[in-house]
């Protein structure tokens, strides 16, 4: 039996061919862009250094779990005493520290909330995105003018706001250096953003301005604005509060010798099984199984059921997951067809060239002497 029976239904199944592989290459070609895009924000690429490989991880966390700078800490040792243990360096780095733990890790910290900027006659509400440690290197974005403030800053009075932030204050972009303030308190301009054009930072940015300030500056500036009569908590001789706002956002870049080590070894260092948080290591993203493993839950990933709200670049980051998770379905299925009709040519060319071997066989002994 023939594999095509006439010609409309080769046509038909040439059509369809032609269709899946077009499909599929569509797919691969939206796949690679995605893919691209998460690669740009990967931290663990833009870290590593010699042959160590890296992990990107970020750890969201409930305010309820009352995260401060010191548990931070203690997480940053506990990491740096489980490297030492398992005898893991950065041997090889292009830095010239000699304190390799120190040299292989880098983490940030974030939180945010919503302030009033004023400039004169000129006020914005914004939102706020307290920072720690290295926040700007694992979120890099594009300047407009100046440069990002450093936890090193003896004075915590620089803040990095966006382009639509600047214009409402002061009518431009190229802004460094001009004062502001909030609740009275003088800030200066340590930089201004370009809002990103990448579609699914763009969508997930929101139509509020964004500012970034430092988060010692920010817990300041966040209790004097929420402080009602009644409240108390520690104060300084100036009757200054101390009390620090809950961190909600942890990001680190760790060695991750084996694949899923430097997860595990943060799940355990955190205790996350019972606590209010989420951990997500973002350097596998892009990984054909790690795709696959949530394609299964493809339909449940929007029930809001997950006990943190995120900021807007990993709500970006899940936008990415869901456009790979549906084109890697899309292209399973377009393939399938393909796969399935060369299979069908092959056993044919396979079933047609044995037979004409076995007639050719019975020929040749059916011939008398």
């Amino acid at each position: 039996m023939k594999v095509f029976s006439g010609r409309v239904k080769n046509k038909i199944r040439f059509i369809a061919f032609l269709l899946c592989i077009i499909t599929a290459l569509a797919c691969l070609c939206l796949l690679h862009k995605t893919n691209k895009r998460e690669n740009e924000t990967n931290a663990a690429i833009h870290w590593q250094s010699g042959k160590q490989r890296f992990a990107y991880i970020s750890v969201y966390m409930s305010p309820e779990e009352n995260w401060k700078e010191s548990d931070r800490d203690s997480l940053t040792s506990s990491l740096q005493m489980s490297f030492q243990e398992n005898s893991i360096s950065n041997k090889g780095s292009n830095n010239n520290n000699n304190d390799n733990n120190k040299e292989i890790i880098k983490d940030c910290f974030s939180c945010e909330g919503v302030m009033e900027f004023s400039s004169g006659k000129n006020t914005a509400n914004a939102k706020v995105t307290a920072t720690g440690g290295d926040f700007f290197f694992f979120h890099q974005p594009v300047w407009l003018s100046g440069f990002a403030y450093s936890d090193n800053d003896v004075m915590k009075d620089r803040a990095v706001i966006d382009k639509e932030l600047a214009w409402k204050l002061f009518g431009g972009e190229n802004v460094a250096g001009m004062p502001f303030t909030i609740n009275g308190s003088t800030y200066y301009v340590a930089g201004v953003v370009d809002i990103s054009q990448q579609e699914e930072e763009k969508k997930t940015y929101g139509d509020m301005n964004r500012a970034w300030l430092p988060y010692s500056a920010f817990c300041k500036e966040y209790q004097i604005q929420n402080n009602t009569s009644g409240e108390t908590g520690n104060t300084t001789g100036t009757g200054e509060k101390t009390d620090k706002i809950p961190i909600t956002c942890y990001e680190t870049v760790i060695p991750n010798p084996v694949q899923g080590w430097a997860l595990d070894l943060m799940q355990k260092s955190l205790g996350a099984e019972n606590r209010k948080m989420v951990i997500t290591e973002n350097s596998k993203r892009t990984d054909f199984f790690y795709i696959m493993d949530n394609l299964k839950n493809f339909f449940y990933q929007t029930s809001g059921t997950q006990p943190v709200a995120y900021p807007y670049w990993e709500n970006a980051a899940k936008v990415r997951d869901t456009k790979r998770e549906l084109y890697t379905g899309i292209l399973i299925i377009a393939v399938i067809y393909p796969v399935l009709l060369c299979i069908r040519i092959i056993a044919w060319i396979y079933k047609t060239a044995d037979n004409r071997i076995k007639k050719r066989l019975n020929k040749k002994h059916s011939i008398g002497p």
